[in-house]
């Protein structure tokens, strides 16, 4: 988003706040913005094409929304009163409103007739930029994520870097494990067991290559193999993550260490991988 001469000088003391009702009163504007621009026509009508020498028309998309809206947002939170939104926004909890906005941006498009296609690329990133001006002013700040259209607590600078971490250096397979389990973790309504299985997918990313870590970790840092590989898994083994015995330890502040658990190995992920691609071209002069 471009920054003004305000924003760009610093010279903003105080960030707005929005509360539940005024993220809602903002939400439906923007909304009405999509909306005007037919944007969620595809979704909620299909595509239709005239038929030459006929008054009639053929469907040639089907709406996304379907078998209707009512019914499509009724079957994925379990309650009637969600659309349309202009009716019922007003209600809307927390938990609903965000679960709408990600409905919204998976079904968001524009036909293009000329082309015969239909485009969703331009539509969701238009849509997730208007939105996250919104959500970053709620409680602290939210955003939707723009590659998967998930809606995620606003990370910290260092939580940034990580999250933008683009996985050149490692196999595709795993910057999805690393990508889906960011995605779980991160999420809004993400509770503990969400949680615990995000940093078992982790950990799983680790154990295939326990051996080469333990062994390229002790080559840079010169610290006894095993301590690194005992740090690793005894976080996962011994604190009722994997594991339900009766010698785990459950008695912790689990909300905060799991946040250190989920960055920790995400960053150890990152840092092995790193050093594998250095080690592996250092090999080839």
């Amino acid at each position: 988003m471009k920054q003004y001469y305000a924003e760009r000088n610093g010279l903003i003391k105080n960030s707005i706040s929005l509360s539940e009702d005024e993220l809602i009163s903002f939400f439906v504007q923007t909304y009405q913005y999509f909306h005007s621009k037919e944007y969620f026509k595809c979704a909620t009508k299909g595509v239709w094409r005239s038929i030459p020498y006929s008054n009639d028309e053929e469907l040639i998309i089907p709406p996304s929304l379907a078998p209707a809206p009512e019914v499509f947002f009724a079957t994925r939170l379990q309650i009637t009163q969600v659309w349309p939104i202009y009716e019922y926004a007003e209600n809307y909890t927390e938990e609903i409103l965000f679960t709408v906005i990600e409905i919204l941006y998976d079904h968001i498009a524009i036909y293009d007739y000329k082309k015969n296609e239909l485009i969703t690329e331009e539509p969701k990133a238009e849509f997730a930029e208007y939105i996250n001006n919104i959500l970053r002013m709620y409680n602290g700040g939210y955003y939707i994520e723009p590659t998967n259209g998930f809606i995620m607590k606003l990370p910290n600078e260092t939580l940034k870097q990580q999250l933008s971490y683009d996985g050149k250096e490692m196999p595709n397979e795993v910057f999805e494990q690393l990508s889906t389990a960011s995605s779980m973790y991160y999420r809004f309504d993400a509770n503990l067991e969400t949680k615990k299985k995000a940093i078992n997918l982790l950990a799983d990313i680790l154990e295939k290559e326990r051996e080469y870590v333990k062994n390229l970790f002790n080559e840079e840092y010169e610290v006894p193999k095993n301590e690194h590989d005992k740090l690793i898994f005894g976080i996962v083994n011994g604190f009722n993550i994997r594991h339900n015995r009766a010698d785990q330890k459950t008695d912790y502040s689990k909300e905060i260490w799991h946040d250190w658990m989920m960055q920790y190995y995400t960053s150890v992920i990152i840092a092995f991988y790193k050093l594998k691609t250095n080690k592996e071209i250092e090999k080839l002069f």
